[in-house]
């Protein structure tokens, strides 16, 4: 394992123990999300995705928990963003809301949301090379890696990259496992994006739908 990986899990064990001590969970996305899934790590990577409930409403006492443990915290209002910083690693966390049974994944804040349901979110922790996390299912891990788009149209035009495709097999091979049909899911995610509508992306303009 690198030493990379190894700060990042460390990093992980100190998430669960602000999620546990606290009541306020926060979900791993994005790269390490395929791994987790799967069991085991696949490469190296490079940071923490993560998004964590009520985010807004409990960023004070976030801040001041992370900072206990050692952390730099930083808050980006703009974005409705967290970030906390040891050394040469660090993690970000964006705000997401249960309305209804459905999350609302304010992925840049108030300028773009995806949506989806929230009971894909880990009820409880997996363990990961002995770090307790809470992680998203394997169904909105598929989806964001096959549909960028639902995030930010800059990264759909720039392609799949070979470690996208990687997971996305892995995923794919979860899903299959479980008799989950990829076709079905995807009706239940879409996104709405005006940061990117106000770039001049017109097709931006009304949500998306898969």
């Amino acid at each position: 394992m690198t030493d990379k990986n190894q700060k990042h899990l460390e990093i992980m064990k100190d998430i669960y123990t602000v999620s546990t001590e606290l009541g306020i969970k926060s979900y791993v996305w994005g790269g390490f999300a395929a791994d987790i899934l799967n069991g085991n790590l696949t490469r190296e990577h490079g940071d923490l995705d993560l998004f964590t409930e009520n985010l807004v409403q409990n960023k004070d006492i976030l801040t001041q928990k992370y900072e206990t443990l050692g952390y730099e915290v930083k808050y980006l209002e703009n974005f409705w963003m967290l970030q906390i910083y040891k050394g040469d690693i660090h993690a970000a966390f964006n705000s997401v809301r249960n309305v209804g049974g459905i999350a609302h994944w304010h992925h840049c804040g108030p300028h773009g949301t995806v949506f989806f349901p929230y009971e894909w979110l880990d009820k409880e922790p997996s363990m990961f090379y002995g770090s307790p996390v809470y992680t998203i299912g394997a169904e909105l891990a598929y989806i964001l890696k096959t549909n960028v788009k639902l995030l930010n149209p800059e990264w759909e035009a720039k392609g799949l990259r070979d470690k996208d495709r990687a997971d996305i097999e892995t995923l794919e091979r979860i899903l299959s496992s479980r008799g989950v049909n990829k076709d079905e899911i995807k009706k239940k995610v879409w996104s709405h994006n005006p940061i990117w509508y106000a770039k001049g992306y017109e097709e931006y303009y009304y949500p998306i739908l898969l």
